[in-house]
């Protein structure tokens, strides 16, 4: 006990001073940190929503850009049907082939757990950089894995026939690339989203 404590009239702290302001800049810090992650959370519920919704688009996207990778990565000559959701290339100078993308095949509806998940971790004590980028390059991750594997199907069709090519392309080895590019996607997801709170525990 300090001296000063016993002489009369001494100015004594008072209790709980500084604890309350503590708890005035925490809830100043909460209100604030809601603010920005209410809208954040409902646009990423939103942007699950329309990805349903809006599945005939994606899939237009993605045939649109299927025909530019599979130009690049065939060495074909490509195109797209947008209302379709289809893209073509030239097996040769008076062939062509078309790829329609259907709902098992678009990577639209699986963005929707991603999103639905991004949504909740903004809500975490993380700053919001780390699941937005967790997100992004999921997302990222999903569109290239499935335009490699148009692209594989490209290649097997062009190098064993339409019949075996598309069984093989399609069914088997297409069906391991969309498996392992969703364990990969999801294994990023969850990494890139807890770096911060795993940086905190050490």
């Amino acid at each position: 006990m300090s001296s000063d404590a016993l002489l009369p009239g001494a100015r004594q702290p008072r209790p709980g001073h500084r604890a309350g302001g503590h708890r005035k800049n925490s809830r100043v810090q909460t209100v604030s940190r809601g603010l920005v992650r209410v809208p954040v959370s409902a646009a990423l519920v939103l942007l699950a929503y329309l990805a349903v919704r809006e599945n005939i688009r994606i899939r237009g996207f993605e045939a649109w850009l299927a025909s530019h990778v599979i130009a690049i990565g065939a060495h074909v000559p490509t195109g797209y049907f947008a209302n379709w959701q289809a893209v073509w290339f030239a097996e040769t100078t008076h062939e062509r082939l078309a790829l329609v993308i259907t709902p098992e095949c678009t990577v639209g509806l699986l963005m929707v757990p991603f999103l639905v998940a991004g949504a909740f971790l903004v809500w975490q004590r993380v700053p919001l950089r780390w699941p937005l980028a967790a997100l992004a390059v999921s997302l990222l991750m999903l569109i290239a894995v499935n335009q490699f594997r148009l692209l594989a199907i490209v290649w097997f069709v062009r190098g064993i026939g339409y019949t075996t090519g598309f069984y093989w392309g399609h069914t088997m080895i297409g069906s391991v690339i969309t498996i392992l590019g969703l364990a990969a996607s999801l294994a990023v997801f969850v990494l890139l989203s807890g770096h911060r709170r795993h940086f905190r525990s050490r």
